[in-house]
């Protein structure tokens, strides 16, 4: 009988990710396999939006569903799927006949599909240790950019950084833009070797925040798409209970990211309290609201070991 009811719910669970889709039934297969692994080691799964995208990458003129890994959460069992490389990224791929093809990306920091002619281009980024070029090592980040004219290409050569506009490119420009794997919404991270990690999917600019604890101390690192021309930038938060306005440097070795520390003041707090989302500006330009679902649990398990306030 619970195995009934624990299968009932994984197709349950697992039917909120293609809605409006028919996937072929191996991704049905796999995501269950995924929510199945996660209850096994004690914890609770749940798929974030984002799971799963659904777009034509080999031009046949039927759905191909690229599916990451980043937005199966795993709750009380944080790291089941990703670790410090990233998170694991499948494409399934339309083949004559209603087959699939499963294509596997390898561990992703980040992933997007942009349009392209004849055919969507997949920006994959990797973790620097695995950019397989010399040169590249030590790096944060490098991305490799995907097409499939056939189900399953060659490796294609690692992207060369886009040099900052209006400056002369140096180590702190080469951050990869567009790269957004994190779904809106909060969730906490186990990193090996280290504390958790809240992270928080971005609006407008704003690719993405973290949350941490470094040396005893908290941190709020948030990424841009692109980096801004200065070093340092004001961010201003409109809670439901006042405004919040911090500064922002950026610290190239936190990964090109803006850094604020958070031992004194309310933004801690008030970014894992009540309200939902909260409207967000950078150097008082608007970039959206920034959804704060998620953000109170994930919030108080990553800065736990951190005195705040």
């Amino acid at each position: 009988m619970r195995l009934l009811t624990v299968s009932l719910g994984a197709l349950v669970l697992a039917g909120r990710a293609w809605a409006g889709a028919e996937p072929p039934p191996e991704l049905m297969e796999f995501t269950e396999e995924q929510t199945a692994f996660c209850r096994d080691l004690g914890g609770t799964p749940s798929i974030l939006s984002g799971y799963q995208t659904v777009r034509d990458l080999n031009g046949d003129g039927r759905d191909d569903f690229l599916v990451n890994l980043a937005n199966l959460e795993c709750r009380d069992a944080w790291s089941a799927f990703c670790g410090s490389a990233g998170c694991p990224v499948s494409a399934w791929l339309s083949e004559p006949g209603n087959g699939y093809h499963r294509f596997d990306f390898g561990y992703l920091q980040g992933v997007e599909i942009e349009s392209g002619s004849p055919l969507p281009r997949v920006l994959a980024g990797y973790h620097g240790s695995l950019c397989g070029e010399a040169d590249r090592i030590g790096a944060d980040t490098c991305t490799r950019t995907w097409t499939f004219a056939s189900n399953d290409p060659a490796e294609p050569a690692i992207d060369a950084p886009a040099p900052s506009a209006g400056a002369s490119k140096s180590a702190g420009d080469a951050a990869p833009a567009r790269i957004q794997a994190i779904a809106p919404g909060w969730t906490l991270r186990n990193v090996p070797g280290s504390s958790p990690v809240a992270l928080g999917g971005g609006t407008g600019g704003i690719a993405f925040l973290a949350a941490f604890c470094l040396g005893g101390k908290p941190f709020l690192a948030v990424t841009f798409h692109e980096r801004p021309k200065a070093d340092a930038v004001s961010l201003g938060f409109a809670f439901s209970q006042g405004a919040e306005t911090v500064k922002a440097s950026f610290e190239e070795g936190a990964g090109g990211a803006f850094v604020v520390p958070l031992a004194d003041g309310d933004l801690s707090a008030r970014l894992g309290g009540r309200d939902r989302d909260v409207a967000v500006t950078v150097d008082g330009a608007t970039e959206g609201k920034l959804s704060l679902s998620g953000s109170s649990r994930s919030l108080r398990g990553a800065l736990a070991a951190c005195p705040v306030g």
